[in-house]
């Protein structure tokens, strides 16, 4: 597997492979995009907010990372569900923490069981969690320093 940036022509694909992820999570509710909105909000941050990167295997994207670096900010990481528990995301993961090594940030939801687990044990710390009024969750906020406990 290699991480690359992405280039226009992956931005149906990794949209279509967010979606498919998300929904694949099971916490899905009627506050969230359809595959359309997702689509909509991929190709708007993809070009005005987003460093986008895509992890290819055998010429497929099996994941995506979208990075703000300013803000030293993992704004979205997904895998695609049949690629999920074979290390993409540690990979995804780890490049970032290669890409902003003093300090990363992350928002999940707290239903997000899974996600959770991964960043609690790859070294992220909850330092707060808060009610989202639209989207009806708890969002958990985590962050990552170098050796940090």
């Amino acid at each position: 597997m290699i991480i690359r940036p992405a280039v226009a022509a992956d931005y149906d694909t990794m949209a279509d492979l967010w979606f498919d992820s998300w929904i694949s999570v099971g916490i899905a509710n009627d506050t969230d995009l359809t595959r359309e909105g997702v689509r909509e909000r991929f190709f708007r941050d993809a070009q005005h907010k987003w460093r986008l990167y895509a992890a290819v295997e055998e010429d497929a994207i099996v994941g995506m990372l979208a990075l703000v670096p300013a803000e030293s900010r993992i704004d979205q990481i997904f895998v695609d569900p049949l690629h999920k528990g074979m290390g993409v995301g540690l990979d995804l993961l780890n490049f970032a923490k290669g890409a902003m090594p003093d300090r990363i940030v992350l928002t999940t939801h707290e239903g997000n069981r899974r996600a959770r687990a991964f960043y609690e044990r790859e070294g992220f710390r909850l330092v707060s969690t808060h009610y989202d009024d639209g989207q009806r969750r708890t969002k958990c906020e985590y962050e990552w320093r170098p050796g940090a406990p």
